[in-house]
């Protein structure tokens, strides 16, 4: 998690990334070799981008191994 921090209010979130123990074991334990990126908008009062990886499973149905959330999609991200 990173934050922005503002002169007397509270810090601003810039980016945070999740990624669930869970997932990345039953990545390595049972899906193909690549990884597919998927991206949105987030509109309304938090606004930014939600990134997520995902692999497809052996039973042809898609597993989010990781996810962030994004103030903007750049390099840095």
């Amino acid at each position: 998690m990173n934050c922005i921090p503002i002169a007397r209010s509270s810090p601003q979130l810039h980016r945070i990334y999740i990624c669930l123990d869970a997932c990345k074991k039953g990545f390595k334990a049972g899906c193909r070799p690549f990884i597919g990126l998927e991206g949105c908008f987030l509109k309304g009062y938090y606004s930014g981008h939600l990134l997520a990886a995902k692999e497809q499973h052996a039973n042809n149905v898609f597993f989010v191994i990781a996810y962030t959330i994004v103030n903007a999609k750049d390099k840095d991200n």
